[in-house]
């Protein structure tokens, strides 16, 4: 558990997000070096601009980190594997994708296990972390776990509840933290993203295990301020 009252701490806990589609440069540069002045864990940043923020990070410490086949979830797998690949040239550290939720609400349990070990094991060869979007709100408790399960099962780095985007990407609260702790082991570790935007909210959903945050209310939490409570 981190220290709360230490800022530097917490803002190493936080991967500081705008993966919006409609960011322009200007916008990109601005939040990528905020990223850098805060010291977060991660620039979190559309693909087109990982490239950018790997230039202005260089040295800083903070990662660059990005998404595949957000929000939409459902290119078929050769078509993430190719994603995945460019992804590699960006010089993106990381990157969260969402699994299909399709095929765990369908009880395809095949092809979910088949996409995440794929996935998982492309990205390990790439030199990247993976870390997947379980879209919890299209799952019930038992698919949860279900999901939390296969993702380590696959050696995934981090599992989350959701991208906080959408109707799958429902905000983060301490009964789904719960499930996510309950059902992964190390090395694969739990973040949480959906509608965390204060320093409170923050150390909540830690206490239930949570070790990582993705949020656009970055900078708030660290100040000790409340974010829009309606942002990602």
């Amino acid at each position: 558990m981190i220290d709360f009252n230490d800022k530097a701490q917490v803002a190493k806990a936080i991967q500081y997000t705008n993966v919006n589609p409609n960011l322009t440069r200007d916008e990109a540069i601005k939040h990528i070096e905020t990223c850098a002045e805060y010291g977060f864990d991660a620039a979190m940043i559309g693909p087109n601009f990982c490239a950018l923020a790997k230039d202005i990070l260089a040295g800083t410490g903070v990662r660059v980190a990005t998404t595949l086949n957000f929000p939409q979830a459902n290119d078929t797998l050769p078509m993430k594997i190719a994603a995945l690949h460019e992804l590699a040239k960006t010089g993106a550290d990381e990157f969260d994708f969402p699994p299909t939720p399709g095929y765990l609400v369908g009880g395809d349990i095949e092809s979910y296990t088949i996409e995440l070990n794929t996935i998982v094991r492309i990205a390990h060869e790439e030199g990247l972390k993976c870390k997947a979007m379980l879209e919890f709100g299209f799952l019930n408790d038992d698919q949860k776990a279900q999901a939390a399960q296969i993702a380590t099962a696959a050696g995934i780095d981090w599992i989350k509840n959701s991208s906080g985007w959408g109707v799958g990407g429902c905000a983060a609260t301490v009964e789904d933290v719960k499930i996510l702790a309950a059902n992964t082991h190390r090395p694969t570790r739990v973040k949480v993203s959906g509608k965390v935007n204060s320093l409170e909210k923050m150390k909540t959903l830690f206490e239930a295990g949570a070790e990582l945050v993705g949020t656009s209310s970055a900078t708030q939490i660290v100040d000790g301020l409340v974010g829009d409570e309606n942002a990602y």
